[in-house]
């Protein structure tokens, strides 16, 4: 092992370790994504079956959601393309936009998130 590996604290196995767990959170990352995508979809269709006074203000709110989601999920995709600091600095910003995007659908849409 060089010297550059010990005084930075890396070693070549840990490297890869670190480099999985990041994998790994992004992978976790979009698994939410498409998950919110799945139910405001399923969501969406449902509504646009039935017929209500208010329907226009929902089907406005399933398109916002829509375009939330879409604009986290391009976040998450520019996240993968920068090099760190700034990759973890994004991917915090989509954790924490995302973790806000879930709370509001669950308070909107009267779900339990998971």
């Amino acid at each position: 092992m060089s010297p550059s590996h010990l005084i930075a604290g890396n070693s070549p196995t840990g490297h890869r370790s670190l480099r999985r767990n990041v994998d790994a959170s992004e992978g976790e990352l979009e698994i939410r994504i498409q998950n919110l995508e799945k139910l405001v979809d399923s969501v969406h269709a449902a509504l646009r079956q039935v017929s209500f006074s208010g329907k226009p203000s929902v089907l406005d709110l399933m398109n916002d959601l829509h375009v939330k989601i879409k604009t986290i999920h391009n976040m998450l995709r520019v996240a993968r393309l920068l090099s760190e600091p700034a990759r973890e600095s994004m991917l915090s910003r989509v954790r924490g936009s995302l973790n806000e995007l879930e709370e509001t659908i669950a308070v909107r849409l009267d779900v339990e998130m998971t």
